[in-house]
């Protein structure tokens, strides 16, 4: 494998130009308390690991997490993901579990952490497919929230001088260990630093940046440094102090996407940054909805020569995620117990979590979601998704969606405004957000699908519509005569 490299044109392995199309890896050597339905109650690694350890002992909470490692990402995941055809995952860590302090204050790597990394590294060697690496919980917390692991619900990373020394001693150690590894695809330094509620330590984000750019640079010059926009990924501007000179050695801008408008307007402040900074961009982490904002988000991405990530490829109890992962036994006696209604014996608590790892090896995978993402049949796909468009009609812009667009966009039932798009667990749309296209006689609307048998356009009204292919990849619906209202096409 060649060296992934960002260069002004976009990433490169060797001379040929690339779309990074990966899994997060969420929820594996970091645990997040909403993907085991514990939300707010118990939602960050540490208290996860403290809730095993008062039910059922530290011997066997030991265990459970040997286990726990051992079976929730394994060579058939990674195999799975390659066989989709994407070609990079991206690694979540938690510095406090891969990292530790001696006595005398260096920094080494826990061999037990790192060895899974390892074993992660070679499954994606043999897959020929990029691991990158995330620091997804920085020393001390980068946001003073769950994400992170943060003991004080503070970023202590920025409040503490102290854990930028340790983050950078950090970076030095990975740098060392994978400077001549070239399917580790680059260094995500920090994830998502400082929501709003923490913005007066944003003007230490670029120095940090800046530190740990040099840093890892005296080290290591093959490998993409990655850098993530404050509150949640999705403010670049502290990015406006950076020059394309600093930023030429081979740096990618990466930025997040959740539930919000998946159209090229809401891309354009990234795109404008990544324009000036002469610089490529990644949407390293988006997910956790539904498959129509999939289908529409994703290929938008790619329109716009970005790469992508989502998040999160495995969880319990899921339909928005490729794998799911059934819930245990008596979970809810679990769940009850963490709103203080319930009490659980040490041997009701163990069969629960013994449960769990056995539903852990017993996953199933979900084609659908995959199929939304990539276009591939079956899908469904929304009208509104369009990739290209040839328009003879006007819009009246009742809706606040792909406002640049000519397609006369409208709500099903008539009402005008902007479309909500949170439906965190997948849900599908409801009835009040529905969008359709009023097509005319000359409308064409063009869609990009992976491969298909057949197609059937989804729509209403007396006009007529024809469907044409001009590629094998690419698909026309035009309206040919009279008005038709269409609600979708349907990819076998």
């Amino acid at each position: 494998m060649d060296y992934l490299k960002a260069t002004p044109q976009g990433v490169f392995a060797g001379d040929k130009k690339i779309i990074l199309r990966g899994m997060g890896l969420g929820n594996w050597l970091l645990p997040e308390g909403y993907m085991w339905k514990f939300y707010t109650k118990c939602d960050r690694p540490r208290r996860i690991e403290a809730l095993i350890e008062t039910l059922c002992g530290q011997e066997y909470a030991l265990n459970f997490w040997d286990e726990f490692y051992s079976k929730y990402i394994t060579k058939d995941d990674i195999t799975w993901i390659r066989k989709q055809g994407l070609n990079s995952v991206r690694l979540p860590l938690n510095a406090r579990h891969l990292f530790y302090l001696d006595t005398d204050l260096h920094l080494h790597f826990n061999e037990k952490t790192l060895n899974y990394i390892d074993q992660c590294l070679l499954w994606c060697k043999e897959n020929e497919i990029y691991l990158i690496l995330d620091m997804h919980a920085a020393p001390g917390g980068q946001t003073g929230t769950n994400i992170d692991d943060s003991q004080h619900d503070m970023p202590e990373l920025f409040a503490n001088p102290i854990y930028q020394d340790i983050l950078e001693e950090a970076w030095c150690l990975l740098a060392q260990r994978y400077a001549s590894e070239p399917t580790i695809g680059g260094y995500d330094l920090i994830n998502e630093p400082l929501p709003n509620t923490q913005k007066q330590y944003n003007a230490q984000v670029a120095p940090l940046y800046h530190r740990l750019i040099n840093a890892i640079r005296k080290i290591d010059s093959n490998h993409m440094i990655i850098l993530e926009g404050v509150h949640w990924a999705s403010d670049f501007s502290i990015f406006e102090e950076f020059t394309k000179e600093e930023l030429k050695d081979n740096v990618l801008l990466q930025f997040h996407k959740y539930w919000n408008n998946p159209d090229e307007e809401s891309l354009v402040v990234f795109l404008e940054s990544a324009s000036r900074l002469e610089v490529p961009l990644w949407m390293g982490e988006g997910g956790e909805n539904n498959l129509y904002w999939y289908t529409t988000a994703f290929p938008m991405y790619e329109r716009a020569g970005i790469g992508w990530c989502f998040w999160s490829y495995k969880k319990m109890d899921t339909k928005n995620s490729p794998v799911n992962v059934d819930i245990p036994k008596n979970w809810d006696k679990l769940l009850s117990y963490l709103e203080g209604n319930a009490l659980l014996t040490k041997e009701e608590a163990r069969a629960i979590f013994d449960d769990y790892l056995d539903k852990i090896s017993h996953a199933t995978y979900q084609e659908s979601v995959i199929n939304a993402l990539l276009r591939k049949a079956p899908v469904s796909i929304p009208a509104f998704a369009f990739d290209k468009e040839q328009i003879v009609s006007r819009r009246n812009n009742s809706v606040s969606f792909r406002t640049t667009q000519k397609a006369p966009l409208l709500f099903a039932d008539g009402h005008s405004g902007e479309p909500n798009w949170k439906r965190y667990g997948g849900e599908d749309q409801p009835e009040s957000e529905h969008l359709i296209i009023s097509m005319q006689q000359g409308d064409m609307l063009g869609y990009h699908v992976t491969n298909f048998d057949s197609i059937t356009p989804i729509y209403k009204g007396d006009g007529e519509i024809l469907v044409t292919q001009d590629s094998d990849s690419f698909i026309w619906i035009q309206c040919t005569k009279g008005t038709v209202q269409l609600q979708g096409i349907n990819i076998e």
